[in-house]
C-alpha cells in the first residue's frame, strides 16, 4: 500500500549575511506564489544591544515592515504584527488573503550592537493549500548510533511537559557536538519572552546555532517529503520534527509535539526517533510505523529543524 507523503508545496532560500553594517536587507521578487513565510536566522548573540528582525511581503505592492523577532544577549522574543494585507504571528508571516510572490527581510542592529556575528538568513516559502500525495521511493535503512536520550518528564522544571522542542533540539545538539547540554538551560534561552512558550520554532533553531558555536547552520523548513528527512540522516544529521494527533505507540496525543528523528528501518517500515514524551529516559528510543508518522507530521505540515554543517 502506498504511504502518503506531501511533496512540492514548499521552497527554502538561504542568504549568507555576514556584515559589519548596522542593517542587512534581503529582497526577493517573482517567487512562486506562497501564503506563508518562515524566516530563520543564524548568528551569535550580540554582547551589547539587540538585533531586530522585520519582514515585508509583496502582493502587487510591498507591505509595510512588520516586526517579527528580537535577539539579544539574554532575551529573545517574537511578535504579533499586522498592517495592510500582511500579518506575522510568532514563527510565521502570511498574507491576510490570497498569495504573495515576493518578500523582504531586514535585520537591524540597535542599542549599540552590530551584525558582525550574523551568519545567514533562511526563508521558507510555502503554499499550504498545494499539497500532493505520492508514494515514496524505496529507501535504504539508516540509523544514527549513540544519540543521547532524554525524557522531558524527568527535567527539574515545573513546565517540563511544555519542553518537547528544547529537549529534542538539545538532543540533536549533543549528538552533533559531543557537548553536554542542559535541556532546561536551553529552554530558558529559547523561551519566547513575548508569548511565554518554549516551542517557538525559530527561537529554538537560533539558539541551536548558538549552542553549536556556529559550526552548523540551523533553520526551520517545511520539508516536501520523507525522502528529505532520509537525505539529512544519510549526511549524519538528526532532524527535529513537529507532529500532531496520535502516533501509533506514542504516549501522547497532542496539538503539537516535537521529536528527534534518528533513523529509518526499511524492513519494518518504521521511523526511529528519540521521543521525549516517554516517562523515563531509557524508554525514549522508539520506532513508529512510517504511515502513522507521515500522517502526524503532515498535520503539522512537515515542520522540521535542519542542521547543516558549515
Amino acid at each position: 500500500m502506498a504511504v502518503p507523503i506531501f511533496v512540492g508545496f514548499s521552497k527554502t532560500y538561504k542568504y549568507l549575511a555576514a556584515s559589519n553594517q548596522d542593517e542587512v536587507v534581503w529582497e526577493m521578487e517573482n517567487t512562486d506564489p506562497f501564503n506563508e513565510l518562515i524566516v530563520s536566522w543564524n548568528g551569535l548573540r550580540p554582547r551589547k544591544g539587540k538585533w531586530v528582525l522585520y519582514i515585508s511581503l509583496f502582493q502587487s505592492e510591498w507591505s509595510p515592515w512588520l516586526k517579527y523577532a528580537e535577539w539579544a544577549g539574554s532575551t529573545q522574543r517574537t511578535f504579533k504584527s499586522t498592517d495592510s494585507f500582511a500579518q506575522a504571528y510568532q514563527d510565521a508571516a502570511s498574507p491576510k488573503s490570497g498569495f504573495c510572490n515576493g518578500f523582504r527581510v531586514k535585520m537591524a542592529a540597535v542599542e549599540g550592537s552590530n551584525l558582525i556575528q550574523l551568519d545567514s538568513l533562511y526563508a521558507c516559502l510555502s503554499n499550504l493549500s498545494d499539497l500532493s500525495i505520492v508514494a515514496p521511493p524505496p529507501l535504504l535503512p539508516i540509523f544514527l548510533h549513540n544519540v543521547p536520550r532524554q525524557s522531558q518528564l524527568t527535567l527539574d522544571h515545573p513546565r517540563h511537559k511544555d519542553m518537547c522542542s528544547p529537549t529534542s533540539t538539545s538532543t540533536a545538539i549533543k549528538y552533533l557536538s559531543g557537548k553536554t547540554i542542559d535541556p532546561v538551560a536551553f529552554a530558558k534561552r529559547s523561551h519566547d519572552d513575548e508569548f511565554d512558550i518554549y516551542g517557538n520554532w525559530i527561537l529554538n533553531t537560533a539558539e541551536a546555532y548558538q549552542q553549536l558555536d556556529g559550526a552548523y547552520r540551523v533553520h526551520v523548513e517545511r520539508l516536501n517529503d520523507f525522502t528529505a528527512i532520509h537525505a539529512q540522516l544519510s549526511r549524519g544529521n538528526p532532524v527535529v520534527v513537529s507532529v500532531r494527533g496520535q502516533l501509533l505507540g506514542s504516549p501522547v496525543s497532542s496539538g503539537g509535539h516535537l521529536i528527534c528523528i534518528i533513523g529509518y528501518d526499511s524492513k519494518a517500515n518504521t521511523v526511529q526517533c528519540i521521543d521525549p514524551a516517554f516517562p523515563d529516559t531509557d524508554s525514549t528510543l522508539v520506532s513508529y510505523p512510517l504511515p502513522s508518522f507521515l500522517q502526524a507530521w503532515a498535520l503539522r505540515r512537515n515542520i522540521s529543524y535542519l542542521f547543516e554543517k558549515k
